[in-house]
């Protein structure tokens, strides 16, 4: 039961990191307004310590998730600031690989 609720609880943080960083990317960052951004997925550690964010594109993938992984600490910062959590983790940007394959 206790790992249910683990996992329970990491599903409620994930989607609220993804609602929130979508929102950073898009309010604060034009490559955000000028291209299709999506993060299909977040993965955050137990221990909130790091979150993997998958990041799809619709143009210029790569700059993208190179871009982001350098805004990361400024992201997380802003991030801090709109949620309340123990801690804020760090945040890791890299290319979907959850794309369906048709």
């Amino acid at each position: 039961i206790k790992m249910k609720e683990k996992s329970h609880r990491m599903e409620k943080i994930n989607s609220l990191l993804k609602k929130e960083i979508s929102d950073i990317i898009f309010h604060e960052y034009e490559i955000g307004q000028e291209n299709f951004i999506t993060i299909s997925v977040i993965d955050t550690k137990a221990d909130l310590s790091q979150a993997d964010v998958y990041v799809s594109a619709l143009k210029d993938e790569d700059k993208i998730v190179e871009a982001l992984n350098k805004e990361s600490g400024h992201i997380r910062h802003i991030l801090g600031k709109k949620i309340r959590m123990k801690k804020t983790p760090k945040l890791i940007f890299k290319k979907d690989i959850f794309k369906l394959q048709i």
